[in-house]
C-alpha cells in the first residue's frame, strides 16, 4: 500500500513504500535505505587451557570474556574446532556454552555455571555442574576415533536479537577422550547491521 504524506504546502507526495523524510517548508523527499550486514575481522582467543582438555562432564574451559559495550554488534559467528586424541567414550560430545555478562558500570557480573565459583571472564579453566544458567551454544559430535570435531555457531541462538554487554565460551569435553595438545582453536567475528 503507498503512503500519501502531505507536504508543507498540503498536496500529497506519493511514494512506493519508501521512508519519506518532511523538512520544514519543504516538499516530501521519499530515502530509500537497504539494511545489509557486514562480518568484522577472525578474532583468535587465547586457547591455552583448552589444549590437552581431558574428558569431563564437569571441568572445562572458559574463554577471556568479549565485551560488546563498544562492538556493538547484532550477532557473533563462532567457530570451534577441537582434536580428540584418543578413542571416543562417555558421551561422545564435547559441549559448547555460551556465559552472558551484565556490566553495571563499573563490574562485570556473569551467568552462573552451577557452582560456588563465577566464570572469571579470564582463560583458564573452570568447573560447571547441572542445573546451571549457561547457554548451550551447540554440541560437537565425536561418534568414533579419528572423527573431524568442528562446527560454527551464531550467538544469537542462544539469546535472540539482543545480546549481553558481554560473553565468554565455555566449553565441556566429554568426548571420552583428551583433547589434543594442539590444534584446538576458538575464533569469532563480530556481524553488524548497515544501512546503505
Amino acid at each position: 500500500m503507498a503512503y500519501n504524506p502531505q507536504n508543507a504546502n498540503g498536496s500529497a507526495a506519493s511514494t512506493a513504500s519508501a521512508p519519506v523524510v518532511i523538512a520544514n517548508d519543504q516538499a516530501a523527499v521519499a530515502v530509500k535505505s537497504t539494511s545489509k550486514f557486514s562480518i568484522g575481522s577472525n578474532v583468535a582467543m587465547t586457547v591455552t587451557n583448552l589444549q590437552s582438555l581431558a574428558s569431563s562432564a564437569t571441568a572445562g574451559w572458559q574463554s577471556d570474556r568479549v565485551s560488546n559495550l563498544v562492538t556493538l554488534a547484532r550477532d557473533y559467528e563462532i567457530q570451534v574446532k577441537l582434536v580428540a586424541a584418543g578413542t571416543s567414550g562417555s558421551d561422545r560430545s564435547m559441549y559448547v556454552y555460551a556465559c552472558a555478562f551484565y556490566n553495571d558500570g563499573s563490574n562485570w557480573l556473569a551467568s552462573s555455571q552451577g557452582t560456588a565459583t563465577l566464570p572469571t571472564g579470564t582463560q583458564g579453566t573452570t568447573t560447571i555442574a547441572s542445573p546451571n544458567n549457561l547457554r548451550l551454544l551447540g554440541v560437537i559430535n565425536y561418534p568414533a576415533t579419528g572423527v573431524q570435531t568442528q562446527d560454527t555457531f551464531l550467538l544469537s541462538n542462544c539469546f535472540g536479537d539482543r545480546l549481553p554487554d558481554g560473553f565468554s565460551i565455555i566449553i565441556i569435553n566429554f568426548s571420552g577422550s583428551a583433547l589434543a595438545a594442539s590444534g584446538n582453536v576458538v575464533n569469532y567475528k563480530p556481524i553488524y547491521d548497515t544501512l546503505t
